[in-house]
C-alpha cells in the first residue's frame, strides 16, 4: 500500500521514531580442519545481513520517498513493495525544485522526514547534494545482482557522481528536437543549426531554459559536449530571433506540436513526448547529426543524510535496483533502464543510440555546468519568459 502525498507549501511536523536494531554477535572463529565445519562465504554473509536488515525494516514498517515522479508510478512501486515485504511507502510527489526547498526547510527546522528521493540527476547533484541533504548510497547496497557490474548497460554501477551519492536508474540516449510528422518531412532536420532556418521562425515551442530541465540541458550540451560556450552562446540568441514559444509545462511543449500549433518542439519532456508518440499522435524524435548523450534524465535515486526509516531504506533501494523493482520503476512510461535486463517493450527506438551514432557519457561536470548554462538562458531568454 502506497500513500500519495501532494507538494504543499507548509511542513508538516511527524513525530517519527526510529526503530534502534540490535546488532547479533558474530559467532567466534575457530581455526580448525574443513571438515569440521562449513566455511562461512561471502555469500551467507550478505545473506545473513540482508536477512537481519529486512526484519529491522519490518519493524520500522513503512518508508519515506520524495520523489518527481508520477502518482501512478509511485503507487505501483509501493504496492509491489508492500506486497513483497510487507513494508509500507509514503510518498511525496512534487517539482524538484520544490521538494530541494522543503528538504531544506526540514533540515533547518531539526527534521528527519525523508529516506529516499526519486528525482532528476541535475536536481540531486546541482541542488540537493551541496545542501548536505543527502548520504553516499553505495554503502547501502547489498544485493549481488544490485553490485554486480555486468548487469548494467554501462559495465559499472552507474552512480552520477565520484562522492557516489547518486544513482542513474536510467540509460536514456538524450533526443531532444520533436517534429510534426505531417509539418516537417523525415529528413528536413538534422542538425541544431538547421533549426536556425528563417523557415523555421514563429514554428517551435521550446522547454524553459531559464529553470532547471531538459531546456537547461539542451543548451548545455551544445556548449559543454558538442561545440563550446563561445559558438553556444550566439546560437542561443540566433533561436531567440526565431521567436519560440517557452513554456514551464511540461506536457504543453510537445502537445503544441501534436496538434500541429507548432511544427518543431525543442526539449520537450521526454515522458510527455513518448505519451503522444504512444497515442499516435502525429509525433516524432528527430535523429541530429551531432550526437547526444547517454543520462540518467529524471531516474535519479539518492538517500538522505539522516533517514528516520534506514533499515526499510536499505531494502527499499536494493529491490528497486533488482531486476524485479527495476521493471516496475520503468513500467511502461517507455524509458530505457540503466539495467540491462530492464524490458525495452514499448520504449521508442530513439530512445537508443543507433550504431554509429556519436555518443556522449553523461558526467558530473558536465551536469554541474547547467549552474553556469542557467545564468546565461536567464539572460539570453529572459525577455521571452512572461
Amino acid at each position: 500500500m502506497v500513500k500519495i502525498v501532494s507538494i504543499t507549501i507548509a511542513v508538516v511536523v511527524t513525530a517519527l521514531v526510529l526503530v534502534a536494531c540490535a546488532q547479533g554477535t558474530a559467532p567466534p572463529t575457530v581455526a580448525t580442519a574443513p571438515a569440521a565445519g562449513p566455511v562461512r562465504s561471502e555469500r551467507t554473509a550478505w545473506e545473513a545481513d540482508w536477512e537481519k536488515t529486512v526484519a529491522a525494516a519490518k519493524k520500522e514498517g513503512k518508508v519515506m520517498v520524495y520523489s518527481t515522479a508520477s502518482v501512478a508510478l509511485l503507487r505501483e512501486l509501493g504496492r509491489v513493495f508492500n506486497n513483497k515485504y510487507g513494508i509500507e511507502v509514503e510518498a511525496l510527489s512534487g517539482r524538484g525544485e520544490d521538494l530541494t526547498r522543503r528538504m531544506e526547510t526540514e533540515k533547518r527546522a531539526g527534521l528527519n522526514l525523508f529516506d529516499v528521493t526519486l528525482s532528476g540527476g541535475t536536481t540531486i547533484l546541482l541542488s540537493m547534494k551541496p545542501l548536505g541533504l543527502l548520504d553516499k548510497l553505495e554503502p547501502l547496497l547489498v544485493l549481488p545482482e544490485v553490485t554486480d557490474a555486468g548487469a548494467w548497460v554501462a559495465g559499472s554501477v552507474p552512480f552520477m557522481d565520484k562522492d557516489r551519492v547518486g544513482l542513474g536508474m536510467l540509460a536514456v540516449f538524450q533526443r531532444y528536437i520533436v517534429r510534426n510528422t505531417d509539418m516537417v518531412k523525415e529528413g528536413e532536420v538534422t542538425s541544431y543549426k538547421d533549426l536556425v532556418n528563417s523557415r523555421w521562425k514563429g514554428k517551435m515551442s521550446l522547454n524553459d531554459p531559464t529553470v532547471s530541465g531538459s531546456g537547461n540541458a539542451l543548451f548545455t550540451k551544445l556548449a559543454h559536449d558538442i561545440w563550446n560556450l563561445e559558438e553556444t552562446l550566439p546560437y542561443m540568441r540566433q533561436i531567440v530571433s526565431q521567436e519560440p514559444a517557452i513554456s514551464r509545462d511540461k506536457r504543453q511543449v510537445p502537445e503544441w506540436v501534436a496538434r500541429g500549433k507548432y511544427a518543431l518542439a525543442l526539449a520537450p519532456d521526454r515522458e510527455s513526448a513518448v505519451d503522444f508518440m504512444t497515442a499516435g499522435a502525429p509525433v516524432a524524435y528527430v535523429k541530429m547529426k551531432e550526437g547526444s548523450t547517454i543520462g540518467t534524465a529524471g531516474g535519479g535515486l539518492a538517500v538522505a543524510a539522516v533517514r528516520p526509516h534506514p533499515n526499510a531504506t536499505k531494502v527499499f533501494v536494493n529491490w528497486l535496483l533488482s531486476k524485479e523493482g527495476h521493471a516496475v520503476f520503468i513500467g511502461d512510461g517507455g524509458q530505457p533502464g540503466a539495467r540491462k535486463d530492464a524490458p525495452r517493450e514499448g520504449v521508442p527506438p530513439l530512445l537508443f543510440a543507433e550504431p554509429g551514432e556519436k555518443v556522449y557519457l553523461e558526467t558530473e561536470e558536465a551536469v554541474l555546468f547547467r549552474g553556469e548554462m542557467l545564468k546565461h538562458a536567464r539572460e539570453i531568454f529572459g525577455p521571452l519568459v512572461r
